[in-house]
């Protein structure tokens, strides 16, 4: 099985690639139970939210996959990146028209929840979370926390790494999934997309080439 198809398999449902990513990365069932209690909330707050997440989280792990680098680590960031809009207004994150500033001001608090509910708890995770919209040009947080430990210059230096490749399969799955938000009557061509992915990315032009090349990322839409 192509690692696209862990992303998107429509023969599978989404909560069972879930636990097969869990078996196959050799998660403990302390482990499970701990990602499943942080993300339930969210779960009950928005399912496509928490959906969103689920598959966020399969796509960073077969980035890191790809890449060489720590699967399991990104797999935690993917799933739990986004557990902070547990605590944003239920108005803002349901709304299916233009966001006022107010709401964009909303919104934003979740990097910051996100990381306050994770502390103590994933730290690594959190500090990986903080960044995965600090690519964009409105960056948001502004800040850097100071750092939870005194971690080494290189993981220093992997934690914005990892934060880059969450915020790249943040943005990919938003855009195959805007027209499920926000009720669009319009058809997302692959190709489209591609060039958004590009065009939103220029520092990672050559990753995301190649991870199109890999069918992790892919122009067509299932």
């Amino acid at each position: 099985m192509k690692l696209f198809n862990d992303y998107l398999d429509p023969s599978i449902s989404l909560q069972e690639r879930i636990n097969k990513a869990f078996d196959d990365l050799k998660f403990s069932e302390e482990r499970r139970l701990g990602v499943n209690t942080f993300l339930e909330p969210l779960k009950l707050k928005d399912v496509l939210t928490y959906e969103h997440s689920l598959r966020v989280g399969l796509l960073t792990k077969n980035i890191g996959k790809f890449m060489h680098l720590d699967a399991k680590a990104l797999f935690y960031a993917g799933l739990l990146h986004d557990i902070g809009k547990a605590l944003t207004d239920p108005k803002t994150l349901k709304k299916t028209d233009v966001y006022s500033p107010a709401d964009y001001k909303e919104i934003q608090h979740h990097v910051k929840h996100g990381y306050q509910l994770l502390r103590g708890y994933f730290d690594f995770t959190a500090e990986v979370v903080w960044w995965h919209h600090r690519f964009q040009p409105n960056k948001y947080p502004k800040n850097l926390p100071i750092g939870l430990h005194q971690y080494s210059e290189g993981t220093k230096v992997v934690i914005p790494m990892y934060g880059r490749i969450l915020s790249l399969a943040d943005c990919y799955d938003a855009l195959h999934r805007v027209n499920n938000k926000f009720k669009e009557q319009v058809t997302l061509k692959g190709e489209w997309i591609k060039e958004k992915m590009l065009t939103f990315n220029p520092d990672q032009k050559v990753l995301i080439s190649e991870l199109y090349e890999a069918e992790i990322f892919t122009t067509n839409i299932i």
